[in-house]
């Protein structure tokens, strides 16, 4: 599929998630934004999440899905559609698909991150995905993460601890973060304004 077209179906993403405002955040969002997205809708959530990648994979940018086992295949299955080659892309290393439940798993200690092992792990990634374009083109890198919805509801704190984490790697690492939570039937005006302050940039349902 050319570049036209991709937009095209990006075009019509926006249309059904969000306004114009938020979705052009998710399609460029600044090289060192920090992106939240509490939802609702899991539809709405996966055609977000495609949109802040296909945006990026489109301008040859460097993608990391930190993705539940809930998201990963509605998420995949929707890049095919747009028609991207995810095996090739994986394997280059400009895609990188993780599992948020593992990798959370790698630098929690007694129920909060560990700042030591987070910027280890995060970093690594980080890196390879950015080294993806070669020693003469170093990709631009974005990132989207689900661990702090994992996290938020049995600990504001420790959801709010990971975030501060990820500023830490954006400002390092200069790279774009998409967070989402799922707000799992509650309003959107219960959620944590702490967590919201973490971020530079706030998107909500349409």
């Amino acid at each position: 599929m050319d570049d036209l077209s991709r937009f095209a179906g990006q075009r019509s993403l926006i249309c059904n998630v969000m306004n114009g405002k938020s979705a052009s955040i998710l399609c460029n969002p600044h090289p060192c934004g920090h992106i939240v997205y509490p939802y609702t809708d899991e539809a709405h959530v996966t055609e977000a999440v495609c949109l802040f990648a296909s945006s990026g994979l489109t301008q040859d940018e460097a993608v990391v899905l930190v993705m539940t086992s809930a998201h990963c295949e509605p998420i995949r299955k929707r890049l095919e559609q747009e028609g991207f080659d995810l095996a090739s892309l994986e394997a280059s290393g400009q895609l990188t698909c993780l599992d948020a439940e593992e990798l959370l798993r790698r630098f929690m200690i007694d129920g909060m991150p560990d700042e030591t092992l987070f910027k280890n792990a995060v970093g690594l990634i980080i890196n390879r995905a950015r080294a993806s374009g070669g020693n003469d083109h170093p990709r631009i890198v974005r990132v989207f993460g689900e661990m702090v919805s994992l996290l938020w509801g049995e600990s504001v704190a420790a959801a709010d601890r990971l975030e501060n984490l990820w500023n830490d790697a954006i400002e390092t690492h200069s790279v774009a973060v998409l967070c989402t939570y799922t707000l799992d039937g509650c309003s959107p005006s219960a959620f944590p304004e702490q967590l919201l302050a973490s971020h530079s940039h706030t998107l909500a349902e349409a």
